[in-house]
C-alpha cells in the first residue's frame, strides 16, 4: 500500500470546481466562436446594424474592435478558468480581471448587458470560495 501513496494528487480538484470550470470552458468557448464569427462577416453584419438601427448609425471598425476585444477577453476567460482547473491561484486572478472587463467594456462600446455581467459576477464569486484550494 505504501508504493501507491504517490499516485494519490495532493491537492485533488473539488467535484463543484470542475463543474464550474467546465461551465466557463463551454461559455467562454462560444463567446469566442461569436465574436469569431463577428469578426469574419463584419462586413454583413455592419450592413444588417444599420438597417435595422439606423439612428445609431454603427461603424465598420467599431465592430471589428469589439468582437476582437471580445475574442480577447473571452480567450482570457478561458485561460484562467484552464489555470483554475490545474489548480493555480494564477488563474483565478485572470479570471477575475478578465471577469471584470467582461462586465464594464460593453458598457463603454454602448452594448451592455446586465445578463453578462450578472453571469460573470456569479461565476467570480463563486470561484473566489476556492481560493484557498489553489496553489
Amino acid at each position: 500500500m505504501e508504493e501507491n501513496d504517490h499516485l494519490i494528487p495532493e491537492n485533488k480538484r473539488p467535484f463543484f470546481l470542475s463543474i464550474l470550470c467546465f461551465s466557463v470552458f463551454v461559455y467562454s468557448a462560444v463567446f469566442i466562436l461569436i465574436f469569431l464569427a463577428t469578426a469574419i462577416f463584419n462586413n454583413w453584419i455592419f450592413h444588417v446594424l444599420n438597417d435595422y438601427l439606423p439612428e445609431n448609425e454603427v461603424d465598420k471598425s467599431a465592430i471589428l474592435w469589439l468582437s476582437l476585444t471580445g475574442i480577447v477577453l473571452y480567450g482570457g476567460s478561458f485561460f484562467g478558468a484552464f489555470l483554475i482547473w490545474r489548480m493555480k491561484r494564477a488563474g483565478l486572478y485572470i479570471f477575475l480581471a478578465t471577469s471584470a472587463l467582461i462586465a464594464l467594456l460593453p458598457y463603454l462600446f454602448g452594448f451592455g448587458s446586465f445578463i453578462n455581467m450578472i453571469v460573470f459576477s456569479v461565476l467570480a464569486v463563486v470561484l473566489a470560495f476556492f481560493y484557498r484550494k489553489l496553489n
